[in-house]
C-alpha cells in the first residue's frame, strides 16, 4: 500500500505511530521532530503526544479488541490497522466523542484504501464504541482468550513473555502492580538549579504549593500533564527534565560519600554528572560512545572532562578512579510507561545478551577503581538477571568486592518507573 499522509493533528499522530513501529526509531525523537517541524497550538501538541504514547501503551490490548471484530486482521494493511487502533484508543481511553473518532477512522481508512475498506472500518469502530459503553475489563479477555497468561497480556497490553517473567520473578501480586504501572503515564520530573536566583524562587514556590508527588527540594515529580506556573519562563540552563525515579536511584547510593574522581561511564546526556556537579561532587569524568550527547553538559560545566569512550573498553587507566558510575544498557522493562515502544523492540533473547554485556562492563569498570573505591551500578529494568542476579554473580567472582547498598523502586511507587541500584566497595 502506498503511504498517504492524513490531515490534521490525528494525521500527525498517525505518522508518528507509523514511523515508531516501522523504523525502530525512538518514539520521543520522532515526536520531537514532528512537533518542531509543524506550527501547532499547545492543545494540538498535547493531543498528538497523548495519542502517540497512549496508543503505544495500549496497542496490544487494542489489537486483541479489534481481533474480536475482524475475521482476518493479519490480512489488513498495517496502516489500516493502525488507524483502527488509534480510533479505538480514543473511543476506549480518551475523553473524545465516539462519533468523532469513528468518523475520523472511517474517513482515514477510505483515504488509505481509496474507499475500499470504509464500510469495514465503520462496522468495526461502531462495535468498539458499543463495547466502550460496557467497559473492557480483564473478564472480557478471559472469556475471549481462555488462557490466563494471554488474558493478562491482552488486558495489560504487555508482551506475554514479560508477564510471565514478572510473575515468575516477583509473584503475582507484585507483577500486577508493575503491569498496572506500565500502562499509566509516568510522573513528570523536573530538576532546578537552585544556585540560580530564579531557580531558587521557583523551587520555594513549588514547595509552598505542594502539588508535587515527591521532591528533594531541587527536583520535583508531578502527575502527568501537570506543569505548575512556577516553572514557566525558566531558562534551559536552570530547568531541565529528569526522571525523578532515576534521580532517587542515584541519590539513594549517597554520592556525597563517594571517593573521587567519579567516572560517569555511561553518561548519555549527562543527567547523572549534572546531579553530581550540582551537589559539589568533583572532579567528574563523563564518557559516552556518542560525543554529541555530551555537548550541552560540556557547555554547562566546562570543568567536567567529557570525552567519547565506551564502558565496554574503558579509556581509563586501571586503579585511577575513586568511583565508577555504571548506568548500564539494559532491557528497560522498568520504564515501559515512559518508553512504551520498548515493548515492541525487546525480546527475552535480548535480555540474555544484555546480561552478558552488563557483566563485561562490570568486570572492566571494576578494573578502573582503586582499592577503597566504589562502583555504582544502576539499571532501569525489572529483570532479576540484570539486577540482583547480576550483582550476586559479580560478588561471587570478585572476592575483593563488598556490597554496601542495594535498592529498587517500590512496586507501589506513584512515579510509575522502576530502577535498581547497588553500591560496591573494593576492599
Amino acid at each position: 500500500m502506498k503511504n498517504l499522509s492524513l490531515p490534521g493533528p490525528r494525521g500527525l499522530a498517525f505518522d508518528c505511530v507509523s514511523k515508531t513501529l516501522d523504523s525502530g526509531l525512538d518514539a520521543q525523537a520522532i515526536l520531537d521532530s514532528a512537533l518542531s517541524s509543524n506550527d501547532l497550538a499547545r492543545r494540538d501538541r498535547g493531543f498528538i503526544t497523548e495519542v502517540l504514547y497512549g496508543y503505544l501503551r495500549m496497542r496490544i490490548r487494542l489489537q486483541h479488541v479489534l481481533g474480536c471484530f475482524l475475521s482476518r486482521p493479519e490480512g489488513l494493511p498495517a496502516p489500516v490497522l493502525q488507524v483502527l487502533g488509534i480510533a479505538s484508543y480514543e473511543i476506549l481511553h480518551m475523553d473524545v466523542p465516539a462519533y468523532a473518532s469513528v468518523d475520523w477512522g472511517v474517513d482515514s481508512v477510505k483515504r488509505l484504501t481509496r474507499g475500499k475498506l470504509g464500510g469495514l472500518a465503520n462496522a468495526v469502530l461502531r462495535k468498539v464504541a458499543r463495547l466502550a459503553e460496557d467497559g473492557v475489563d480483564i473478564e472480557f479477555f478471559r472469556r475471549n482468550l481462555h488462557n490466563e497468561m494471554k488474558a493478562l497480556s491482552a488486558y495489560y497490553a504487555c508482551p506475554q513473555w514479560i508477564v510471565e517473567l514478572w510473575i515468575d520473578s516477583y509473584g503475582r501480586e507484585t507483577a500486577i502492580q508493575y503491569l498496572e504501572a506500565q500502562i499509566c503515564p509516568p510522573a513528570a520530573g523536573f530538576a532546578i538549579d537552585t544556585s540560580n536566583d530564579a531557580g531558587q524562587d521557583a523551587a520555594a514556590a513549588l514547595l509552598l504549593e505542594k502539588e508535587f508527588i515527591a521532591s528533594d527540594g531541587e527536583a520535583f515529580a508531578f502527575h502527568s500533564g501537570v506543569r505548575p506556573a512556577a516553572l514557566e519562563g525558566l531558562p534551559d540552563k536552570v530547568l531541565f527534565r529528569q526522571s525523578y525515579a532515576a534521580r532517587v536511584a542515584l541519590s539513594i547510593l549517597e554520592p556525597s560519600s563517594w571517593p573521587t574522581p567519579v567516572w560517569d561511564a555511561c553518561s548519555g546526556r549527562g543527567g547523572k554528572s549534572r546531579y553530581l556537579m550540582h551537589n559539589d561532587i568533583k572532579p567528574v569524568l563523563a564518557s559516552d560512545p556518542h560525543l554529541g550527547r555530551l555537548t550541552a553538559l560540556k557547555n554547562e560545566f566546562p570543568s567536567i572532562s567529557a570525552f567519547r569512550g565506551s564502558a565496554i573498553n574503558p579509556p581509563i587507566a586501571a586503579g585511577t578512579v575513586g568511583t565508577a558510575l555504571l548506568d548500564v544498557p539494559c532491557s528497560g522493562l522498568g520504564v515501559l510507561s515512559r518508553r512504551p515502544d520498548t515493548k515492541f523492540k525487546r525480546s527475552f533473547e535480548d535480555t540474555e545478551s544484555l546480561v552478558l554485556l552488563q557483566s563485561k562492563i562490570l568486570d572492566n569498570g571494576w578494573k578502573t577503581v582503586r582499592k577503597g573505591g566504589f562502583l555504582a551500578y544502576i539499571t532501569c529494568t525489572l529483570n532479576p538477571a540484570e539486577n540482583h542476579g547480576q550483582i550476586a554473580n559479580f560478588l561471587k567472582k570478585n572476592k575483593d568486592a563488598r556490597l554496601k547498598k542495594e535498592w529498587t523502586t517500590s512496586p507501589d511507587s506513584q512515579l510509575k518507573e522502576f530502577f535498581y541500584s547497588a553500591l560496591l566497595e573494593k576492599i
